[in-house]
This record gives structure tokens, sequence and C-alpha cells, in this order.
């Protein structure tokens, strides 16, 4: 059996566990390639106007998979606890592929803690319908969840010693599957590394804590991951020489997050880029080296 997973959106907050659980229960899997002009193409045919940027990309990858594989994951999360949901556009991504390809044959879990549904149970769950005995699920999701953990104290680990560095440096804020994917946000990325100024991410960061602290901010946060973000610009603003906001079209939490981030840090550059499938690569290049002469001026004003 070969089990489909569309490299958009859940995937890049969990593929170091997903990719690791499968791999230790022995499963075939078929990752979609990077998101690509028809991939993109895919996505927007099949997708109603109204959906996010983010979101048409992930129909296009399912898309891309429905010939590919015997079963597409697509595990619903939506919140990790109180006051600690996921947009609905990603909690959603189930009934809106089922609706869109009745036919296609998925493998599918229910996270949702307040309901006492946690992701141990999620993943039993998974086992099961993959025929797997409840020890074995059990012994690759603990596993996987420990190397998930590792790569994410790895991570942190590579990014506090960037922060040492004298080159220039940008804060990321940003969904990870906005900042990562090849047809939204990994072009600014390369940019900046390509011009030797360091990128840091504000999602790399104990998640608990940063959103301990992003509600010191603002108390009424609600989704998970701007929380996260937020938490992360506290975190780091005072060691990088400007922030980069990017997030696609019309995206709800990002609507109102990027605004409480504009109007709370004053000290800051900061670029807000709003993507979607109609922006042309020279604009988007043009306001990069824009931004950067900026942070080269300050940091030249400023020694």
């Amino acid at each position: 059996m070969k089990i489909g997973i569309p490299r958009a959106m859940l995937y890049y907050f969990y593929k170091d566990l997903w990719t690791h659980f499968f791999k230790n229960l022995g499963v075939d899997v078929v990752l979609s390639p990077p998101s690509n002009k028809d991939i993109v193409k895919r996505g927007v045919a099949n997708s109603i106007d109204e959906g996010c940027y983010s979101s048409k990309i992930f129909v296009g990858h399912v898309h891309y998979l429905l010939d590919k594989c015997d079963m597409i994951f697509l595990p619903r999360v939506e919140n990790c606890g109180l006051r600690e949901d996921y947009c609905t556009k990603v909690f959603g991504l189930y009934d809106l592929i089922r609706n869109i390809f009745p036919d296609v044959k998925l493998l599918h879990s229910n996270t949702n803690y307040l309901f006492l549904k946690r992701e141990k149970e999620a993943f039993l769950e998974i086992g099961r319908q993959l025929g797997c005995t409840p020890e074995r699920t059990e012994k690759a999701y603990l596993d996987a969840s420990a190397s998930a953990a590792q790569a994410k104290k790895d991570a942190i680990q590579k990014q506090n010693e960037l922060l040492k560095s004298d080159r220039l440096k940008v804060l990321i804020v940003s969904h990870s599957y906005n900042t990562f994917d090849a047809a939204i946000g990994l072009d600014v990325v390369n940019f900046f590394e390509k011009n030797d100024i360091a990128v840091l991410h504000a999602d790399v960061i104990n998640e608990k804590e940063a959103y301990a602290k992003a509600r010191e901010i603002y108390r009424r946060i609600y989704w998970k991951v701007s929380g996260t973000l937020l938490g992360g610009i506290d975190a780091y603003k005072n060691d990088v020489d400007g922030i980069v906001l990017i997030s696609t079209f019309p995206c709800m939490p990002d609507s109102i997050v990027n605004e409480l981030i504009i109007r709370t840090v004053k000290d800051k550059p900061i670029l807000s880029l709003m993507i979607d499938e109609l922006d042309a690569t020279a604009g988007l290049v043009t306001r990069l080296e824009s931004f950067t002469d900026i942070l080269l001026a300050r940091r030249k004003k400023h020694g």
C-alpha cells in the first residue's frame, strides 16, 4: 500500500512526526513534489474563489496524488487545547477534499483536545486503519514523536547560533506552510540567503513558552499558530534588523494578527507581503530589494 502525503498545509507543521511514523510502520509514502505552476493550476481550477491561496495549493497537491497512491493521508487537527485552535481552513481540509473529490480514499483521524481526542489516540486510529496492532502503532508513534521533538530542539539551537552572527538579520513571521512553499514564501527566504542576510523564523521556538508570552501581549489570542508567531516576535525582535510578514490572500487570522504586529512593534522595519495566484515575481523582488536597502541604511546609521 502506498500512502500519499500532500506537501502543503499541515505537512509543514508535522512532517518530521508523519514521515518517521510511517517509516517506523514500514509504510511506503508518496510525497507530492514542491509546489509548481502545474500544481497551482490544478488547485485553482478545483477550488472556490473564496478559498485562501494556501488551501488552493493544497487542493492542487491532492489532485496530483490522486492516481499515484492507494490512499491520501489527511488528518483533521482542530486544536491542541483551549484557545489553541487551528484556522478553520486547516481543520476543514478533510471536508473540503471529500466534497471536491468524493471518490478519493482518505486515511483520516481526528485530533481535538477539547473532546479528549489527543494526538496519540489519533495515531492509534491511523494504525488501526492500516491493519497494525495497537502495540506496534504506539511504539511507532512514540519513536516518531521523540524524533520530531529532537528535530525541533536542533532547529532552535541552530537558530540561537545564528543570532550570534554579525550578518544582517531578518525575522520571517509566517505560517510554515507559507514560508517554505515554493509557490508562496520560499523565494523570499532564498532572496535573503543569496544576499548573505541571515534568516530567522518566528515559529522556531518553544511553542508553549511563545504562546504564553503572546497571551501577555494580547490575552485573547485565539489561533495556535498566530500565538506562536506573536510570542516568537517578542523573543527575537531585539536581535534582528527587520521583520517580514508573509501571508496569503485572504487569510482571516493573518489579517487581524498582522495588523496587531504592525501596531505593536514600533522600533523595527516591517515588510508585509500578501501573496496570491496573481502575483508577479518581479514586483516581489523589487519590494525585497527596497526593504534590504532600508535595513542596510539603518545598520550603517546605527553602526
